[in-house]
């Protein structure tokens, strides 16, 4: 299980770079959200802790494997059991409360003996790059690896969702630690961007740590009163509405 997570992440994150940091395509350079991007020696720590939370992620793969054994876990194996639409329904249901678990641990880990001890690993990364998207201390991992282990207790899902899921998960997270930005210029990308959390968005987090601690949604940031409010032009072109870069002011 750790080898599919590890070789899963891998290749996706891999493909990213190739396309965007090894030669970086003229079209995409207007969407770059860092004056440089990440250099060498923080892209070579990302992997190797990265490497390490990819193999608790493969425990926790294996974990719902013996839930489901004993059966606490609440798989079911009919696509009608509960109604096809269910199938639509419980990734929301499930994307919502890992929402919430996600944002209040992640306001746990920021409080100063948690960061200290915990969260300063992923804040190595000031200006991340999609190798960060694991980059956790074994112990984060651990706290980010029992979400949906928890979630298979109260949901009933499929495995065919939760996989896709799982999917879907890896790939918001690389796209919020990809260092450019993904959404359409434009008034459409800066309602969308009012909502749903990518690159700009994650990187003021990175960049001002006290705000922007969503996962998908930036719906408890606002419920909470702790969505970053840009306080200075960007470097970028304004569609982005205040993309940060490296002398941007925090919060």
């Amino acid at each position: 299980m750790t080898f599919i997570v590890a070789v899963r992440y891998f290749l996706i994150v891999g493909a990213a770079w190739i396309y965007l940091y090894s030669s970086t395509p003229a079209s995409w350079k207007s969407r770059q959200i860092y004056e440089k991007l990440p250099g060498r020696d923080i892209q070579v720590f990302e992997i190797k802790t990265s490497l390490v939370s990819s193999a608790i992620f493969g425990v926790s793969g294996a974990l719902l494997g013996v839930l489901w054994e004993l059966g606490w876990a609440r798989f079911y194996l009919k696509f009608d059991a509960y109604g096809l639409s269910y199938l639509f329904l419980s990734i929301l249901l499930i994307a919502v409360l890992h929402e919430i678990y996600f944002y209040l641990t992640h306001r746990l880990l920021h409080e100063p003996w948690a960061f200290r001890r915990f969260h300063a690993v992923h804040h190595k990364s000031l200006e991340p790059s999609p190798w960060a998207s694991f980059s956790f201390h074994p112990v984060e991992a651990v706290i980010q690896a029992a979400a949906i282990p928890l979630i298979v207790l109260i949901v009933p899902v499929h495995p065919v969702v939760l996989i896709a899921y799982l999917s879907l998960m890896t790939f918001s997270a690389i796209i919020n630690h990809l260092g450019f930005e993904i959404l359409p210029k434009g008034p459409i990308g800066s309602h969308m961007a009012k909502w749903l959390i990518t690159g700009t968005h994650h990187a003021r987090h990175h960049r001002f740590y006290k705000s922007n601690f969503g996962l998908y949604f930036t719906v408890c940031d606002r419920i909470f009163g702790t969505e970053y409010v840009a306080k200075a032009a960007s470097r970028v072109t304004a569609t982005f509405a205040g993309t940060p870069t490296s002398s941007g002011s925090s919060q």
